[in-house]
């Protein structure tokens, strides 16, 4: 008989569990598991996120380049549709896909992350850097990354 936690009636988009056995009873315990949130990627979190097999679910996130996790920057690959706009290739990070959207404020976001990122950021660049982004209302986890940069 299947219980309703193991049903997948009650997980939400980006959700997922994963079930341990513990060691001094030996009994098996379910865990449901959330998508990180903006501010544990701008802390740099990582989820070990369970491989992408036939029988798991496969979530897919629409979302712009200031949301991507920061370890899968490296995947970012640029492509051109065939009307000649610029575009990004899916990013699969095993039962997680991510479609990135373009925006005209992508060359700023990448600007920002390179700063951020580095082991001595100059914090004036990220100063202004941010500021032009936040007049824009670029929201997600690089912002949230900048503002602790600065603020430290």
């Amino acid at each position: 008989m299947t219980s309703e936690f193991e049903s997948n009636k009650h997980v939400k988009h980006g959700q997922f569990k994963v079930q341990f056995i513990e060691q001094d009873t030996g009994n098996s315990v379910d865990y449901l598991v959330n998508p990180l949130t903006q501010d544990e990627l701008a802390e740099e979190w990582r989820l070990v996120l369970p491989s992408d097999k036939d029988n798991t679910t496969v979530h897919h996130f629409n979302i712009y380049l200031s949301q991507l996790p920061w370890h899968l920057w490296k995947s970012l690959k640029t492509l051109y549709d065939e009307n000649g706009d610029m575009c990004y290739e899916t990013i699969r990070d095993n039962i997680y896909h991510y479609t990135v959207k373009p925006s005209k404020y992508d060359d700023l976001v990448i600007q920002l992350y390179h700063l951020v990122m580095c082991k001595n950021p100059k914090k004036h660049v990220i100063q202004e850097v941010y500021n032009e982004l936040e007049q824009y209302r670029v929201k997600g986890w690089i912002m949230l990354k900048a503002k602790y940069v600065l603020s430290t």
